[in-house]
């Protein structure tokens, strides 16, 4: 049966383990990746707003100059209307509403909702769900670009259905933002975090008018008229003294360009130049287009920064840039995860609504959003969940750079490792100028593919990239690394040997003299080779690839074990293959995509070294051995998840440094960094290991092919020494689910964001969180774009004084690796595998929970 005919799969796992035993009534619906898939739908304005739920979308969609007058039209957009087709693609025909209008004068055509009480948008009222919030705009006709505030009056008729509809829209009085100082805000195009506080636009460094510039605004207040701080280019924000500014993701780190230059951090600048800005719901990323369009207006070119992009400008490789300068890319918002098929019902709004079959994003990832144009009126994915990687050394996406001045440079492509390691076209090597090149050969989304623009080398061409390390430090390039991986795609011409009859006319897809290398063999085949240990280890020739078609290529190499993998499409090939256990590294000095690192420019190589013939793109290195499933994960169109999630991982690609460097060393096991290496080697090994005991064979298949990815098994301490850890996995019956710091602060005040993520408040938070949906017990296992908490049922809970557990829990430092041990030592001692704090009560009861974990699994710190 082939991928495209199912919609729904049962691996081959629950195939080999389930003889006899009745298949999980409720399976994963398959799902494609969409990041180069552009949809169309039929929402159409010129600027719009959503708001927080993403149920109402607010659009101009006419103005009239000589009465100055605007009509806003109010749609409802309506997820249960969006079918799929075979291949899992959604459609939008029946989503939006036809809507109501309304006429303001003056107005503006962008806007921005604002809610004073984010977490309930609306009321329900005979039937109505009524949303009041208030509308930025700013003063459009013949005007200063002031911004303004309006309340407005939504009303929704039979909400939450395929049939639901505006039934009235009414504005109130107009007011005018003023800051502290009593002046105007002066820009255009606002947007709005969820709580209101935080006003993002385009404007100028003086807020004079001047437009071209992104800048923001602070109010302690939500919503309000008055009280705004002194608009300040968005580069300032990591310099704001304002605690309340601080505390946004945006405001951690000083921003850069793509080569990595610093935006200014005064009006002076260099600023960021950008348009038609959309900030995310908690002010982590802001969405905006950074290029001049043909008109002459910033239109072209949507990116985005932020925490999810390292605070570095990101030009998004994908659907959404379909082609440099084809159409004018104006305004995009999302309603951020509200949609997603993992989303528990308690946090959807109507809360207790599902989203097993109404889901957005498409695209399985960690942390995917979901882009609605208006003047486009289309629909993108983009992934930001791939973006931020520890062990990243190198990731070309193979799109055109954007300057830190905000113009196309053709002759480059960025590095979004945090290296900067810029590559550089030479000879007759190009980036395509659309995404068409990285389609699939059928369309098909279930066959591989690339993702946005592509190097396209027709031979005599390459990309290189020079790689520096000063300081010896780089992890795999000047540092010495005990596992490594490579990643790309690849699509050689149907041509490629055309005419090429003798000799041997191999061709380079990439080369770094004296470190590694990869040869496209004159028989379709390719073979990679690395230096370990001073000495050249080559894996001999892979099965045949396609020519005309895109085949992603991934190789990892275990330096604990010696163990290489090859990977086509996502799927190990199984072959034999050498087994060289040392250390490896590329060195500094010059690495070329496409050709070899001496140019040659023959069509037919007779003597091999050629330059390959073909498009290359999304090529990644790593300083460790990735995962199958992170393989399979990151190669589009691939059908290979079935695999990847029964291939058993090496041995060093589980010692805890290897699943997240800052996890390496006996005090770091109580770090956020140990928690989430706790969690992968649970949710991988953790997972084979639970299969051994029958009683746990459907609850653990259940977890592999469910609606909560990943399988969660999150990770406790159960016992250390210097050099060697045992986690005890969390049970097989468990909920897994991505909340956001907004949702736990509710719960917890003290647990806002990512840097408290490992305290006793967010412990306390989580807690509660998991109650809420009816578990006892919770913890946070990961943190992404957002918190990722386990929740599970503990078999003894018990208020302990803390001087009973231990010195150390005695002094308060339940966080540390020492008071983790002797919480998880009292609860062994009462016959439990292991245990964790989640509340602390009149300053000195321990809340602890004692549990049977699935499995307890022994790993070293550093293999």
């Amino acid at each position: 049966m082939s991928k495209h005919s199912r919609s729904r799969w049962v691996p081959r796992l629950a195939t080999l383990f389930l003889a006899g035993v009745a298949a999980p009534a409720v399976l994963a619906a398959e799902r494609p990746s969409l990041v180069n898939t552009r949809i169309g739908t039929p929402f159409g304005a010129n600027g719009h707003s959503s708001t927080i739920d993403g149920r109402v979308f607010v659009g101009n969609i006419r103005e009239d100059h000589a009465t100055t007058t605007t009509a806003w039209v109010a749609r409802v957009f309506r997820p249960e209307a969006v079918t799929y087709d075979a291949e899992g693609k959604p459609s939008f025909a029946a989503a939006f509403s036809p809507g109501r209008t309304t006429t303001v004068r003056n107005g503006e055509n962008a806007l921005a909702f604002c809610f004073t009480h984010p977490a309930q948008p609306y009321t329900l009222v005979d039937g109505l769900a009524v949303y009041q919030p208030y509308l930025f705009d700013s003063m459009m006709f013949n005007g200063p670009n002031v911004f303004r505030r309006r309340p407005v009056d939504l009303r929704v008729s039979q909400p939450f259905t395929p049939q639901a509809d505006i039934s009235s829209f009414t504005t109130g009085n107009l007011e005018t933002l003023t800051t502290v100082t009593g002046a105007s805000i002066r820009g255009i195009e606002p947007t709005m975090t969820s709580d209101g506080r935080l006003l993002i636009f385009q404007g100028g460094p003086l807020n004079d008018g001047g437009i071209d510039h992104l800048m923001y605004a602070y109010n302690p207040t939500p919503c309000a008229a008055s009280g705004w701080s002194t608009p300040r280019p968005l580069s300032m924000m990591n310099t704001d003294t304002a605690s309340g500014v601080l505390r946004y993701p945006l405001a951690r780190q000083k921003l850069k360009a793509a080569t990595g230059e610093l935006f200014g951090e005064t009006t002076s600048g260099p600023l960021l130049r950008g348009a038609y800005p959309w900030v995310d719901h908690e002010g982590r990323n802001v969405t905006y287009t950074g290029v001049v369009y043909t008109d002459g207006a910033r239109r072209e070119a949507v990116s985005l920064i932020g925490a999810d992009t390292q605070w570095t400008a990101y030009h998004i490789d994908g659907a959404i840039n379909t082609g440099r300068l084809d159409i004018a890319h104006l305004f995009y918002s999302g309603p951020m995860w509200n949609f997603e098929q993992e989303r528990a019902p308690e946090q959807n709004f109507p809360p207790g609504a599902n989203n097993d079959s109404r889901y957005l994003p498409v695209t399985k990832s960690h942390d995917v959003l979901a882009l609605f144009g208006s003047n486009t009126s289309d629909y993108n994915e983009v992934d930001v969940g791939e973006l931020v990687d520890p062990f990243h050394v190198l990731n070309l996406p193979m799109n055109e750079l954007v300057t830190r001045a905000g113009a196309y440079d053709l002759t480059r492509t960025p590095d979004h490792s945090g290296y900067f390691y810029t590559g550089t076209l030479t000879g007759t090597a190009s980036i395509s100028a659309g995404n068409f090149v990285t389609q699939s050969t059928s369309g098909s989304l279930w066959e591989p593919h690339g993702q946005g623009k592509a190097l396209v080398v027709p031979g005599g061409g390459a990309l290189t990239v020079n790689l520096t390390d000063p300081s010896g430090t780089v992890r795999g390039v000047g540092a010495l690394v005990r596992g490594f991986t490579v990643q790309l795609a690849v699509r050689p011409d149907a041509n490629i040997h055309a005419g090429c009859t003798t000799g041997n006319p191999y061709r380079y897809l990439f080369q770094k003299s004296g470190a590694i290398d990869l040869i496209y063999e004159s028989d379709n085949t390719v073979q990679l080779s690395l230096v370990i240990n001073g000495t050249r280890v080559r894996l001999g020739r892979s099965p045949p690839l396609l020519v005309g078609a895109w085949t992603h290529l991934g190789y990892s190499w275990d330096g604990v074990t010696g163990v290489f993998r090859e990977y086509l499409n996502g799927v190990p090939t199984r072959r034999v293959l050498p087994v060289a256990p040392g250390s490896f590294r590329l060195g500094t000095g010059l690495l070329s995509i496409g050709a070899g690192n001496v140019m040659n420019t023959q069509s037919c190589p007779v003597n091999g070294e050629g330059s390959f013939k073909g498009a290359i793109d999304e090529v990644r290195f790593f300083s460790h051995a990735r995962s199958a499933r992170s393989i399979c994960m990151t190669s589009p169109g691939a059908d290979c998840l079935d695999t990847a999630i029964q291939e058993t991982p090496t041995e060093g690609q589980f010692g805890m440094s290897q699943q997240l460097h800052l996890c390496n060393s006996y005090a770091a096991l109580g770090t956020r960094a140990c928690s989430s290496a706790m969690h992968r080697v649970c949710a991988q090994r953790g997972a084979h290991d639970a299969l051994a005991n029958s009683t746990n064979v459907l609850e653990t298949i259940q977890q592999l092919i469910g609606n909560r990815p990943p399988i969660s098994l999150l990770g406790v301490l159960a016992g250390a020494n210097a050099t060697d850890v045992n986690v005890a996995c969390g049970p097989i019956q468990h909920e897994s689910v991505a909340v956001t710091f907004e949702e736990l602060s509710r719960l917890h005040g003290l647990c806002t964001d990512e840097r408290v993520a490992q305290t006793l408040d967010c412990g306390a938070a989580a807690h509660r969180w998991c109650n809420k949906l009816g578990w006892t017990t919770g913890q946070i296992f990961e943190v992404t774009s957002r918190p990722w908490v386990g929740c599970f049922n503990s078999g003894l809970i018990q208020d302990v004084a803390k001087d009973q557990l231990g010195p150390v829990s005695n002094s308060g430092a339940f966080m540390t690796t020492d008071s983790k041990l002797e919480v998880s030592r009292w609860c062994q001692a009462r016959g439990y595998g292991a245990g964790v704090v989640q509340e602390l009560g009149l300053g000195y009861l321990a809340q602890v929970h004692c549990f049977q974990p699935a499995v307890t699994v022994p790993w070293k710190i550093n293999p």
